[in-house]
C-alpha cells in the first residue's frame, strides 16, 4: 500500500498537483534568516505560520497549466514519492488487521489519502488476480497441449520399436528358456553317446580282428604253400596256378573283410560328432535368442513405462486445467476488505510541547552530566610529553598521530609509512627510532620489545609501524608477535596465523618456515602462532633466549610487540631479554596512575628503558591545548615539511 505505483494513482486522482503541502513549487518563497530562526518556536507556541508571499488560487492554476507533459509526469512522480513516504502500514502481532496512517500538515488531504489509498490496493488486488488467473489458464492450456504432444510421440516411438525388432505384443520368454534348457539336455546325451560310440570304434576295430583270425591262417597257410610251388614248380605248372589263386583268394576276402568292419564304426562315431555339432550351434541360437529378447524387454519396457508418465501428466493437467476454468468462472472477491474510512484529524498530534519540554529538559541535564563526567574522565589521562615525563621520570622519544582518515579508508596506519614516506606519521616513526638508538652509544640496540600497561594502547601499530620505519629506510628489520594470548599482528598484515613463533619454541617448526617477509616494504616477520598451553613457558625458556641471540645477530633492529605489562607476566620476561624496553602510553585515555604502575613494574623486572611514546595524539586537538611541546608549528610554519 506504501508502493510508489499505488500512491501515483492516488496522487493523480486526488490532484495534488494543486495541493501546496505535496507540491513545492506552490509553496510560498522561503522566509527570511530571523523568521526561519523563530520558526520552531512560533510552531511550539502553536502560533500560525506565516502566509506572506503565497500564490493565490488563479496563480496556482496558472503555474500548472504552463507545465509541459513531461514536466506534468516529473512533478508527479515527486509528488508520489512524498505521497508514499507520508504513508503508513502497521500491522499488530497475532492480527490480521492493517493501520493506514498517512502524517500531512493538511488533515483533509491525509484522510483522503488514506481511503484511496485503501481503495487503489484493493482494486489492484482484486486485478492483479484476474491477470494472474487468466496468465495461470493460458500456461496450462499449453501445458495440456503439451502432454498431449508428448502421449503421441512416446506410443508412436513404442510402436516403431516392436515393428523394429519384429516383437509381437508379448514376447513368451519362458518358453525360450525352456528351449535352452531342453537343448543343453539333449546337448549332453549327444556328447554321451559320441563317446560311447568313439569307444566303440575301437572295441569294434578290436572284434574285427579276432574275428578274421580264420581267414588270416588260411592266408598265411596258402602264402607258405605258394612259396614251396615256387621252389619246386615253374609258373606253368597247374599246381602253382592253383597256388597262387588260393593266396589272391584268401588274402583278399580278409582284406575286403577288415576294411568294410573298419569304415562302418568310423561312420557311426562321425555321425554322433556330427550331431553334437548341430546341437551347440542351436543352444548357441536359442541362448542368443534369449539374451536378445532380454535386453528388448528392457527398453520395451521403458518405452511403455514413458508412455504412462505421458498419460498421467496429460491426465493431471487437463485437470487442473479445468479447476482454473472453473475458479474464472466464479465471482473474484477481494481477500481484504476496508473496515473503516479515514476521517480528517480535529487537531495536530504533532508537536507535543509538553513532551518536547520534559525532553529537552532531560536531556540538557544528561548532557551535563555527560560532559562533567567526559571532563572528569579526560583529566586522568596525558595530554602532553611534560606531562608524562613529570610524572613517570622517563624521557619520552616521540609522539605518534592519530591517523583517522586512513581507518575510515580501511587501510593500516603502518601502510602510511610505505606509501606517503613524508608524512608527519612517517617521520614521527623516524624520530622514535633514532631515540632507540641514540639511548646507548656504547652498544648497538638491535633487540626492542614494545609494550604497554593495559591493551589497547597501540603497541601492535607501534611495533609494526617501527619495524616498517626500519625497514624502509634500507636496513634489515624483523618484527615478531610475541603476544601468543591475543595476537594481532596477523590481522594488521592481512595474513593467516598458522604457523609462528609458539611452533618454533615448541619444535614443530624451524625457524626459516616461520619467517615471512611483507612484499611491499621487505620487512621480515614472525606471527604468533595457535595459542600454546603456557606461553609464559615459551618465553622464558632457553630456545627464545637463543632465537633472540641468533635473530639480533642477523638483523640490524628485532621489534618484539609483547602482551600489556600489567596483564599477564609474559612481557616481564620479554624485558630482560631485550637490548630495549619502548613503553607506549595512549594519549588522553591511559590513567596516569596504571601508566606509572606500568612504567614501576619494567624497571623492577630489570629492563633497559630507552623511553616511552604518547600514541594515537589528536594532532589539532592537542596544538588546543598549546603546550610547549604541541605540533602547533606543524599547522602553522612546519606543514610544509611534510605532505599527507
Amino acid at each position: 500500500m506504501t508502493s510508489p505505483l499505488i500512491a501515483e494513482v492516488t496522487a493523480r486522482h486526488l490532484r495534488l498537483i494543486e495541493n501546496a503541502a505535496f507540491n513545492p513549487m506552490l509553496a510560498p518563497p522561503p522566509p527570511s534568516r530571523i523568521k526561519a530562526m523563530f520558526a520552531p518556536v512560533r510552531q511550539l507556541l502553536g502560533l500560525a505560520p506565516t502566509t506572506e508571499g503565497a500564490p493565490s488560487a488563479a496563480q496556482l492554476r496558472e503555474r500548472i497549466e504552463r507545465l509541459t507533459p513531461a514536466e506534468h509526469n516529473a512533478l508527479y512522480s515527486d509528488i508520489s514519492k512524498g505521497v508514499a513516504g507520508c504513508l503508513a502500514a502497521v500491522t499488530e502481532a497475532g492480527h490480521r488487521v492493517v493501520t493506514v496512517r498517512c502524517v500531512s500538515t493538511d488533515p483533509k488531504a491525509a484522510a483522503l489519502i488514506v481511503n484511496k489509498t485503501i481503495e487503489t490496493y484493493l482494486g489492484q488486488q482484486t486485478d492483479e488476480f484476474s491477470g494472474n488467473l487468466r496468465n495461470r489458464i493460458k500456461q496450462t492450456t499449453i501445458a495440456v497441449e503439451e502432454a498431449r504432444e508428448r502421449i503421441v510421440s512416446s506410443e508412436k516411438e513404442l510402436a516403431e520399436y516392436r515393428i523394429k525388432l519384429n516383437l509381437g505384443p508379448e514376447e513368451n520368454s519362458s518358453s525360450l528358456q525352456k528351449n535352452v534348457n531342453d537343448l543343453r539336455t539333449q546337448l549332453s546325451a549327444a556328447e554321451a553317446s559320441a563317446s560311447s560310440a568313439e569307444a566303440g570304434q575301437r572295441q569294434g576295430i578290436t572284434q574285427d580282428l579276432t574275428s578274421g583270425n580264420v581267414l588270416r591262417a588260411q592266408c598265411a597257410e596258402a602264402q607258405a604253400e605258394f612259396a614251396r610251388a615256387q621252389e619246386v614248380l615253374g609258373p606253368a605248372h597247374p599246381a602253382f596256378i592253383a597256388a597262387r589263386n588260393r593266396v589272391g583268394s584268401t588274402c583278399g576276402q580278409l582284406q575286403r573283410l577288415d576294411t568294410a568292419g573298419e569304415q562302418q564304426i568310423r561312420a557311426a562315431a562321425r555321425a554322433k560328432r556330427d550331431e553334437v555339432e548341430r546341437l551347440k550351434r542351436d543352444l548357441q541360437k536359442a541362448e542368443e535368442l534369449v539374451a536378445r529378447q532380454t535386453e528388448n524387454a528392457v527398453s520395451l519396457k521403458a518405452l511403455q513405462v514413458e508412455v504412462e508418465t505421458a498419460r498421467q501428466h496429460y491426465t493431471a493437467t487437463q485437470s487442473r486445467l479445468q479447476n482454473l476454468e472453473q475458479l474464472a468462472a466464479q465471482r473474484i472477491v477481494p481477500q481484504a476488505r476496508q473496515l473503516s474510512f479515514a476521517e480528517p484529524a480535529r487537531v495536530p498530534f504533532s508537536p507535543r510541547k509538553d513532551l518536547i519540554t520534559m525532553v529537552a529538559f532531560l536531556a540538557s541535564l544528561g548532557v551535563g552530566v555527560g560532559l562533567a563526567i567526559v571532563i572528569e574522565l579526560m583529566d586522568s589521562g596525558f595530554r602532553s610529553v611534560h606531562q608524562l615525563e613529570e610524572q613517570t621520570g622517563v624521557p619520552v622519544l616521540g609522539m605518534m598521530p592519530f591517523q583517522a582518515g586512513r581507518s575510515r579508508r580501511g587501510t593500516k596506519p603502518w601502510e602510511n609509512i610505505v606509501e606517503k614516506p613524508n608524512s608527519a606519521y612517517a617521520e614521527a616513526l623516524r624520530t622514535i627510532r633514532t631515540g632507540i638508538q641514540i639511548t646507548s652509544s656504547d652498544a648497538p640496540q638491535r633487540t626492542v620489545v614494545v609494550t604497554s600497561s593495559v591493551p589497547g594502547e597501540g603497541k601492535t601499530t607501534t611495533a609494526i609501524s617501527l619495524a616498517t620505519a626500519s625497514a624502509a629506510s634500507g636496513a634489515r628489520t624483523l618484527t615478531i608477535d610475541c603476544d601468543m594470548r591475543q595476537p594481532s599482528m596477523h590481522t594488521n598484515l592481512g595474513v593467516d596465523n598458522d604457523v609462528g613463533l609458539s611452533e618454533f619454541l615448541s619444535g614443530q617448526r624451524s625457524l626459516e618456515e616461520v619467517v615471512r617477509v611483507e612484499p611491499r616494504t621487505g620487512l621480515y616477520y614472525i606471527l604468533a602462532g595457535r595459542r600454546p598451553p603456557s606461553p609464559t613457558d615459551l618465553l622464558g625458556g632457553l630456545r627464545m633466549q637463543r632465537l633472540l641471540q641468533q635473530l639480533g645477530d642477523a638483523f640490524e633492529m628485532v621489534v618484539l610487540d609483547s602482551p600489556p605489562i600489567m596483564a599477564v607476566s609474559d612481557a616481564l620476561l620479554l624485558v630482560r631479554q631485550a637490548d630495549a624496553t619502548l613503553f607506549v602510553v595512549r594519549w588522553e585515555k591511559t590513567r596516569r596512575d596504571v601508566a606509572t604502575a606500568g612504567v614501576k613494574m619494567v624497571y623492577e623486572a630489570g629492563a633497559r628503558l630507552a623511553g616511552l611514546v604518547l600514541t594515537q595524539v589528536d594532532l589539532r586537538r592537542h596544538a588546543q591545548y598549546d603546550y610547549t611541546d604541541s605540533y602547533a608549528y606543524y599547522y602553522r610554519g612546519y606543514k610544509r615539511y611534510y605532505s599527507e
